[in-house]
């Protein structure tokens, strides 16, 4: 049997130990919390500054969460920027940003596939401004080889509308 003042130090080491645990979530739930803004962190504009003068912060713009989905067939970088843009026109989505851009090289293996659709993707990058800024990913679809489904994200119109381009169509139509 331990001595009396072996088993008070284990009681001593527990409960600093709670305690310690404690601390440590507390730290954790005030960390998670949502900051919340200063009352001061934006003054109010003057007459002055705000007579006529566009507002120093864009405005945020939301993404269109069905993809716009155009296929290209694989090939010199103007087949394929003829190809997207002809695509694009005809979808009517010509003048929309590109928000991100998922490509789906097809190949028979990975390694090609994915190949062709990165491709595509630096082709795009290339050719259309509204796509410069836009991340791309491209990825592998089993089938034959020579074709690449671009999944286009827009974003939102300029009005703010998130609703579906109208010329689009997606992979599941």
């Amino acid at each position: 049997m331990p001595p009396q003042g072996a088993a008070g130090r284990t009681v001593l080491l527990a409960g600093w130990l709670f305690a310690d645990l404690l601390l440590l979530l507390l730290v954790v739930a005030l960390g998670s919390l949502p900051r919340e803004q200063r009352a001061d962190a934006h003054p109010s504009p003057t007459p002055s500054d705000s007579a006529g003068s566009p507002s120093s912060r864009p405005a945020e713009r939301g993404l269109v969460l069905k993809p716009c989905s155009f296929t290209v067939g694989t090939g010199s970088d103007a087949s394929v920027r003829q190809q997207f843009g002809a695509q694009l026109r005809g979808a009517g989505v010509a003048s929309r940003t590109a928000g991100f851009v998922l490509s789906f090289g097809t190949a028979p293996d990975p390694g090609p596939g994915q190949a062709a659709a990165d491709k595509v993707n630096s082709q795009i990058t290339k050719g259309f401004s509204r796509f410069q800024h836009a991340p791309k990913r491209g990825y592998w679809k089993y089938g034959a080889s020579g074709k690449v489904r671009i999944d286009v994200f827009f974003l939102a119109a300029p009005d703010g509308g998130t609703a579906f381009p109208k010329g689009c169509h997606d992979e599941g139509d």
